[in-house]
């Protein structure tokens, strides 16, 4: 199974469910993969899945509950965490914590491909949605040692550079393998988002 970092060191029924459920569902599309798969992903019986989550689409709905709940821990650390890097503005940050998300977690990467990608989904729509919210909270909030107003246009700056390599990385190691490192990019890309004209350094 993929890593889908729901919970370190030994996860109880209901994290194992969600684990299951999400790699599933990443690799294989929620219409294509039954509750009997997840539960026998997950070493429990489709009764539990059903006790826990109700059906497939309520699971669906917490796993990405889930996802959005990395999004906001991710915004909350980059707002109020002191800077890792001498002027980070917190959006920086924030496309830095995202960026390391995505290469660490694979099952959120690819669930977060398919739904907005492979196959377009609202619940996709709502994820993205819910990222460009955050990004636009974090906008006006530079980091400690970072200088001047930021453009409110920067959030989806953010949201095409975190996001980019995430969602089109097969694309791009395909056409580009020479070039395109997926695992490398979090860090070039928060100092893309703090090199913008917009936040008052040199690009």
């Amino acid at each position: 199974m993929g890593t889908s970092g729901i919970r370190s060191g030994e996860p109880n029924r209901r994290e194992r469910i969600l684990q299951a459920a999400l790699h599933r569902f990443a690799t294989h599309g929620h219409a294509r993969t039954p509750l009997r798969v997840i539960a026998q992903e997950a070493q429990v019986s489709a009764t539990l899945i059903a006790h826990h989550f109700g059906n497939k689409q309520r699971l669906r709905e917490a796993v990405e509950r889930w996802i959005a709940g990395r999004f906001e821990q991710a915004a909350a650390a980059a707002a109020d965490d002191p800077a890792d890097f001498a002027g980070e503005t917190a959006l920086g940050a924030f496309a830095r914590r995202i960026g390391d998300l995505m290469a660490s977690q694979p099952d959120v990467r690819e669930y977060l491909r398919r739904v907005t990608v492979v196959e377009p989904t609202p619940e996709g729509a709502l994820l993205l949605q819910s990222l460009l919210t955050l990004a636009r909270s974090l906008v006006r909030k530079p980091r400690r040692g970072a200088a001047g107003p930021e453009s409110t246009d920067r959030s989806l700056q953010f949201l095409l550079l975190a996001l980019g390599p995430a969602l089109l990385g097969p694309a791009l190691q395909r056409c580009m393998p020479d070039v395109f490192d997926e695992s490398a990019t979090s860090d070039f890309l928060a100092r893309q988002v703090d090199a913008s004209p917009s936040s008052g350094r040199p690009a």
